[in-house]
């Protein structure tokens, strides 16, 4: 079954492209990352002053733009398997209808 020339196979296909795409864009942010500890924590002692987020080193900072884009990527994922799986049944219902109009039709006819 096909509809506007999209198969269940490309939609499943797309989704796996996608999520490989996401996973190496946050494997590469994750490599570029440096494994420096902050100045008070290299010495052992604990922070007992406020400091801003610009101050820290990298490693400390919340790593949001892979976390943004495997969320997108998670949504779209379902959002393409949601439709899909409604697709799937609105073919069935149709085949279904044209079943009925054909035995309709040549119940008709005999009559």
């Amino acid at each position: 079954m096909r509809c506007c020339g999209v198969t269940g196979a490309r939609i499943v296909v797309l989704v796996a492209m996608s999520l490989v795409f996401v996973g190496q864009v946050a494997a590469s942010t994750q490599a570029g990352r440096t494994a420096e500890p902050a100045a008070s924590q290299a010495a052992g002692q604990p922070q007992d002053e406020f400091v801003p987020v610009k101050a820290l080193p990298q490693q400390e900072q919340l790593p949001a733009a892979p976390l943004l884009m495997t969320a997108y990527a998670f949504v779209w994922a379902v959002l393409l398997v949601y439709l899909w799986t409604i697709w799937r049944r609105l073919m069935k219902v149709e085949g279904e209808m044209h079943a009925l109009s054909t035995r309709i039709a040549d119940r008709v006819g005999r009559q």
